[in-house]
């Protein structure tokens, strides 16, 4: 996790995209450095880093524009406005084809954190909001509430839209959403602007891992409580070691012998798209799949339980009743809170 004091904020020029004007609003000069930007900027950098959904990409470099503008500011400082404008430009002329996009500032922030020097692109998409507005009339003030369609995410906002690029390797991050380009949904930032090779997030490698999961434990295990408690603890248990899976052996553990299993759960993984042998996950995935585990009767009950106490027979228990049916029990209660 990166944490906002790492971030040392060097350049920082921000240039209006708004689809409604026919050409982009384009600063010819850095802005001025001030304590309150620096922090704004920093911010929803740390956020966009955080963030489980990001994405690790790679320059397809053949007739790529915007790639040659980073690679020349990347051995050539004093050409940052210059770079950004022709960036912005770029942005500029795909979101004017493409009415979908929704309108933004774009900062272009140039940092270093940890050694290393970055640039940040942040698409800060307006959105809409009421503020006070006076006017005057025969010298007499009247104050009323106007929408103002152009406000920009405040601090503690998620934006949804930045790249991270490193100016070492050339290596860079992606957070991003589709919108309609030329009737499809498609990400436009990583497609169209930055021409670059993506991979799957950290949030889409494990969503694609559980549902592989529950797939095969609904089709094979689905009326035996304790191997589902099993394979959901194994789960953890591999990310708690080391903060990855393993596919093949969690395969292996969970499902030993019963080769049939094991290949129907590998096979419905790479069908999605997730080939690589171990999945890499972030501790914000992990810390939000992880923090409490989801139990839903067929009677409409709910529990969430703590992954810790899940699997302890001392705190819960689930036994299968002659008839078939089960008990859930939960002990060592001191109190219950309403």
């Amino acid at each position: 996790m990166y944490t906002i004091e790492e971030i040392n904020i060097n350049k920082m020029i921000v240039h209006i995209l708004d689809s409604s004007l026919s050409i982009p609003v384009i600063s010819m000069e850095e802005m001025e450095s001030s304590y309150e930007i620096k922090e704004f900027f920093a911010n929803h950098i740390i956020k966009t880093l955080n963030d489980d959904t990001i994405k690790k990409c790679e320059f397809n470099t053949d007739y790529n524009m915007v790639y040659t503008y980073i690679k020349e500011f990347s051995t050539s400082e004093d050409k940052f406005v210059e770079m950004s404008i022709n960036i912005a430009n770029q942005l500029f002329s795909i979101m004017s084809c493409n009415v979908d996009i929704p309108s933004s500032d774009l900062a272009v922030i140039s940092y270093s954190c940890r050694g290393t020097k970055y640039l940040a692109l942040l698409k800060l998409n307006y959105s809409s909001s009421f503020i006070h507005y006076t006017e005057v009339e025969n010298d007499t003030n009247i104050n009323s509430i106007i929408r103002h369609r152009t406000t920009l995410p405040n601090m503690g906002q998620k934006i949804c839209e930045a790249v991270i690029i490193n100016l070492r390797t050339l290596d860079l991050k992606v957070l991003e959403k589709k919108y309609e380009i030329d009737g499809n949904k498609e990400y436009y930032l990583s497609l169209h602007l930055l021409k670059c090779k993506t991979t799957l997030s950290s949030k889409e490698q494990y969503n694609i891992v559980k549902k592989a999961t529950d797939l095969v434990s609904k089709k094979y295990f689905d009326e035996d409580v304790e191997k589902k408690m099993e394979i959901k603890q194994e789960l953890y248990n591999n990310i708690e070691e080391t903060g990855e899976i393993n596919l093949d052996k969690f395969a292996d553990n969970v499902f030993k012998n019963n080769i049939e299993v094991k290949k129907e759960f590998i096979d419905t993984i790479s069908s999605k798209g997730l080939e690589e042998p171990k999945v890499k996950l972030s501790e914000k995935t992990i810390s939000r799949s992880f923090e409490k585990q989801k139990i839903k009767t067929d009677n409409g009950i709910e529990l969430k339980i703590p992954i810790e106490l899940y699997n302890d027979p001392e705190n819960i228990e689930f036994v299968t009743n002659p008839d078939g049916k089960i008990s859930i029990v939960i002990k060592n209660i001191n109190k219950i809170i309403h």
